[in-house]
């Protein structure tokens, strides 16, 4: 019964949104206003049932939905039933489709007796998009087809999945993936509506852009946190394609907030916005395709169809198309008519666009690459760790230069010399902590010394920003020439400075230790002495392991831990895995994988020392705080657009 009506549902919501795309071309305001309020809403709890009929078929384990069947068991905990809805294809299809289907409803919310135009045309753009997802949803991954007569049981889930992050990472994720959807509908709408049409659109893109980005960097986070202590390989980061799927939007939806600023400050940058919001939407699709078209091999991917893949594919060269021919022809209404200097914050914002499209595009081919030659020539090729480093890093440090710069440069023009001048101090606080941080560590190399000197640059920047805007504060005469600063950027600014101080330590000034280990054996790792206590056999929910007594002193003999790892085994699917034990402070990770062996011969032990790790999470919250207070910031500006 319940998974019909979920089906039925969703049959009902692409029923709306063919509906709110017919009723979009409407002149009447009144029939637009109203009949756009039934879709919205009809659409919205239409999905809402669809999504629920699925999560309560998941948690009763109705084995007669193959969904359910592929993916869980009756010993499955109740927490990774319910978020086990999203961690297969079919179901993370109908929580993006959820999501897209609330955006749409706050982007009607936004409808006044002024915009009414330039929102149903966005409306409008936003069904198509949502009618290509149902589309594919409902005839190449329906969630809702059924088995008969029903298994006694299912096949299990993936034990990789099985952790609370998976609760948390995937929404977030797709919240910034469908955001930027909302920035692509109003500028698809801005360059199709009536040049008479006086909408101050760029207002608009502003905080659903803001929410995509925040969202996107914590959930970024999240998974690289989840990779971190979970596939116990000790790193943070391992340049996989999914995961660059979603660094990809991230660089470009970066480079797009600071282009609004410019546009809501200065008027500048309009056709960046435009272009940016449009490929940052396009990347995030990319990244579905990829996921799903069985292309490649990742520990992201979710399906293995080709025919899932192809139709993406085509739904993205659809889309994109348009959007992009459409860009071409309108983008010359939008270019810019107030000219500035090349020294000012406008230009550091430019540079910083441009250097981050290249990083992206950087990305993009190393990404793309492997896939295109095995397609082409049937030969397999991988590109991994050292050519995103080579070519990211070299232009990721004049962009952080730029950033570290740019909150002390005025609009429009600045005095060169005096910027130089006010900058001394900041980068003589940065060079004078950098040493101070290289003589306690001592340990140098070139790439250490350049991500240190710049995380610092970035904070001396700030801190020296933040003096003269209070000297400026209560002093009237300078006040009118002095940036102003809003916390939102400051706190997303040492935010990245934190990130850069965590990847710089951990990438560094790693050390590794892997070796075969009895019980009473002890080993050492920087000053740390580890031994081997004992090994316990312990059962979970629905698992097996053996579980790893270390304890760990330091240089004294104090004891400073008992760290736990575990080899795990889940019997239903027959799978391993390894649960990483780990030891935080503000300084370093000890960390500590137990592997395969015996009493006899042993276990192989994996041990870390990861200095700084922690401050990438610390940064990366910093980042989504930050992004919050600019989403505050830009909510109540539009809020007085629409009463």
């Amino acid at each position: 019964m319940i998974p019909s009506l979920g089906n039925f549902s969703l049959w009902l919501a692409l029923f709306f949104s063919i509906f709110q795309f017919i009723i979009s071309h409407k002149k009447n305001k009144h029939s637009v206003l109203q009949f756009n309020k039934i879709a919205t809403n009809g659409l919205l709890l239409c999905v809402l049932i669809s999504f629920f009929s699925l999560m309560y078929s998941h948690v009763v384990s109705d084995f007669s939905v193959t969904n359910v069947f592929q993916n869980s068991h009756t010993t499955k905990p109740l927490l990774y039933k319910i978020s086990g809805v999203w961690g297969n294809h079919e179901g993370s299809m109908l929580l993006w489709i959820l999501v897209l289907s609330i955006f749409n409803y706050f982007i009607y919310k936004l409808y006044n007796q002024k915009n009414y135009i330039f929102i149903s045309k966005s409306l409008e753009v936003q069904a198509i998009i949502t009618i290509g997802f149902l589309f594919f949803i409902i005839f190449t991954s329906n969630p809702f087809e059924r088995m008969i007569p029903a298994p006694p049981n299912g096949l299990g889930f993936n034990p990789l999945l099985q952790d609370p992050a998976l609760a948390i990472h995937p929404p977030l994720l797709y919240i910034g993936y469908v955001g930027f959807s909302a920035a692509f509908s109003f500028s698809v709408a801005t360059m199709s509506v009536s040049a008479k049409e006086k909408i101050p659109w760029y207002t608009y893109i502003k905080p659903f852009a803001l929410v995509a980005w925040t969202f996107l960097s914590v959930g970024i986070a999240f998974g690289s946190i989840w990779a971190y202590y979970e596939l116990g390989w000790g790193g943070w980061w391992f340049w996989d394609p999914v995961e660059n799927a979603s660094f990809m939007p991230w660089l470009l939806g970066t480079a797009l907030v600071h282009s609004l600023i410019t546009v809501e400050k200065r008027k500048s940058l309009q056709s960046w916005v435009l272009l940016l919001s449009i490929l940052a939407f396009l990347l995030s699709v990319i990244g579905t395709f990829l996921v799903r078209s069985g292309i490649l091999t990742s520990v992201h991917t979710f399906a293995l169809d080709p025919a899932r893949g192809v139709y993406i594919l085509t739904f993205i060269t659809l889309l994109g198309g348009y959007s992009l021919i459409l860009f071409a022809i309108k983008s010359k209404n939008f270019l810019n008519k107030h000219y500035f200097s090349f020294f000012s914050r406008e230009g550091a914002i430019l540079v910083n666009n441009v250097l981050m499209i290249t990083v992206c595009a950087s990305v993009f081919l190393g990404t793309i690459y492997p896939l295109l030659i095995e397609v082409f020539s049937n030969n397999k090729i991988s590109v991994g760790e050292p050519y995103f480093n080579s070519t990211t890093i070299p232009i990721m440090i004049p962009a952080i230069l730029v950033m570290g710069i740019g909150p002390m440069l005025s609009w429009n023009k600045v005095n060169t010399t005096k910027i130089l001048k006010k900058s001394f101090p900041s980068v003589l606080l940065s060079i004078i902590i950098s040493g101070i941080f290289f003589w306690v560590y001592r340990h140098y190399n070139i790439l250490g010394l350049a991500g240190i000197v710049l995380a610092f640059w970035i904070m001396s920047n700030i801190l020296l920003a933040l003096t003269q805007q209070l000297i400026a504060k209560n002093n009237k005469f300078i006040q009118d020439s002095t940036p102003k600063y809003s916390s939102g950027m400051i706190m997303a600014h040492l935010g990245i400075a934190l990130l850069i101080l965590g990847i710089t330590g951990s990438s560094m000034w790693q050390k590794e230790k892997i070796m075969r280990m009895k019980t009473s054996d002890n080993t050492t790792i920087h000053n740390y002495n580890i031994i081997f206590k004992e090994i316990n056999k312990i059962r979970g929910s629905n698992y097996i392991a053996l579980q790893g007594n270390f304890w760990i002193y330091d240089k004294k003999n104090n004891i400073i831990a008992k760290l736990k790892p575990e080899n795990r085994v889940y019997p239903v699917t027959n799978n391993t895995t390894t649960e990483a034990s780990i030891h935080t402070n503000l300084l370093r990770d000890l960390y500590i994988v137990l592997g395969e062996g015996d009493i006899n011969n042993g276990w192989v032990i994996r041990i870390y020392y990861n200095p700084l790790v922690i401050w990438i999470w610390i940064g990366a919250f910093m980042i989504f705080l930050g992004g919050l207070f600019s989403i505050k910031n830009s909510l109540k500006f539009i809020k007085r657009l629409t009463l």
